[in-house]
């Protein structure tokens, strides 16, 4: 059964690799990219240009997100069967977005809330899913209240692993606050390019050098497959198809509830919600 599914990073990794691989399973697939050149690249050596829509949208703007959101609900009236939150980035240097928030925090979290928030009502229409891409990096993250950003001293990988634990504390709040089926994803050591965009030539280096020895794209999709196609998945973080170990701290519902409180603040900007009363 065709199912239409929305998935963000698709120009590299395993977003290209996922975007491939679910049409070629005979899925619908709504591609998003922030580079726009390389997203008509990707459509001219699509083999099935009618299994996809292509949308060019950067995850450091909310303005921009609100956009596509309005774009898809205008274009798929009918629902989405499934809404895969891939795309993440790990500049070197500390960066602000346009929206005021340190450039990891933004794009690797609160796109994904803002995402998930505002295609949630496609995403019940089918009684769909939402699937997330953590990592097993998380487990070296901490919660610290005070610096929810991570910028107090910042270091790449440790807004990242930060980021990534964010992704499972989210994906489990979503899940008790709306009832919503949510997934998060360990992909393994992937050998892709997130932390060679936006960097030195040093730094890209070594990134290469470190996921070297890490699986291609395409061996990392069976994971993300299973979530799409399995009839009810009861845990909440995977990793080969399986149940994966998390960090205690996303069972502290204390915790949880702060991230989840400071998350729709921001992308809200001070805007009465219904999420927050």
């Amino acid at each position: 059964m065709q199912k239409t599914i929305l998935i963000t990073g698709v120009t590299s990794g395993i977003g290209k690799a996922l975007f491939e691989h679910l049409q070629h399973q005979g899925h619908f697939v709504i591609g998003i990219g922030r580079n726009a050149a390389k997203l008509k690249l990707l459509a001219h050596k699509s083999e099935t240009p009618e299994q996809h829509l292509l949308l060019t949208c950067d995850l450091a703007s909310f303005s921009a997100i609100e956009k596509t959101i309005e774009t898809v609900k205008q274009q798929f009236k009918d629902g989405l069967d499934v809404l895969i939150n891939n795309a993440a980035v790990v500049p070197k240097n500390k960066k602000l977005t346009e929206d005021g928030f340190e450039m990891q925090y933004q794009v690797n979290h609160l796109a994904v809330a803002k995402l998930s928030f505002g295609l949630l009502s496609l995403i019940r229409k089918k009684q769909g899913r939402i699937i997330i891409t953590s990592s097993n990096a998380h487990k070296r993250a901490k919660f610290d209240v005070d610096d929810l950003e991570a910028t107090g001293k910042y270091h790449p990988l440790r807004s990242y692993m930060r980021t990534k634990l964010y992704n499972i504390m989210f994906a489990m709040s979503l899940r008790e606050k709306e009832n919503v089926p949510v997934y998060a994803v360990h992909p393994g050591l992937v050998k892709t390019e997130i932390g060679t965009k936006d960097t030195s030539k040093l730094y890209a280096a070594i990134w290469r050098l470190f996921t070297s020895r890490g699986i291609r794209p395409e061996k990392a999709v069976s994971t993300y497959t299973y979530l799409v196609e399995a009839a009810h998945p009861e845990a909440l973080y995977y990793y080969r198809s399986k149940p994966e170990k998390y960090l205690a701290v996303i069972d502290d519902a204390a915790a949880r509830q702060l991230l989840w409180r400071e998350t729709l603040k921001a992308i809200h900007k001070d805007k009465q919600s219904p999420e927050l009363i």
